[in-house]
């Protein structure tokens, strides 16, 4: 259903992002937010990426369980860069600047060949004092 949902959104040309904003707002107000999982989890590299977005738009504590932060992490090494830009921007709470993984994490993506994952690991690893 999400998925559907989302691409009647993808594929309207005259939506300038309210539909997908309301959407947010719904999982900001109780919507399940397991359904973004399927998102997560799609074929799609757009919906995987809008997933990410999603969540990264919404309060940790809506999705902080490992299931989220295992995918998330995984996201980080799709072969799409808008979902490893998004994917960071979702997972960043989640990071711990003393954990090694964390530190190893931004070192790679720091490294990343698109410059917008680069500049967002940068970004996070400055908020983290990693820099």
């Amino acid at each position: 259903m999400i998925e559907r949902e989302i691409l009647e959104i993808v594929e309207d040309a005259a939506d300038t992002g309210e539909r997908l904003n309301r959407i947010v707002d719904q999982f900001r107000r109780g919507r399940d937010v397991n359904q973004l999982m399927t998102l997560l989890d799609s074929s799609n590299f757009e919906l995987v990426s809008i997933g990410a977005w999603i969540l990264g738009e919404l309060r940790f504590d809506l999705y902080n369980s490992d299931r989220f932060v295992s995918r998330l992490r995984e996201l980080l090494d799709h072969e799409d860069p808008a979902v490893r830009f998004h994917a960071l921007g979702a997972i960043y709470p989640a990071l711990d600047r003393h954990a090694a993984a964390t530190q190893a994490l931004l070192r790679k993506l720091r490294n990343d060949p698109n410059e917008g994952v680069r500049r967002s690991a940068e970004a996070a690893a400055a908020r983290l004092s990693l820099m």
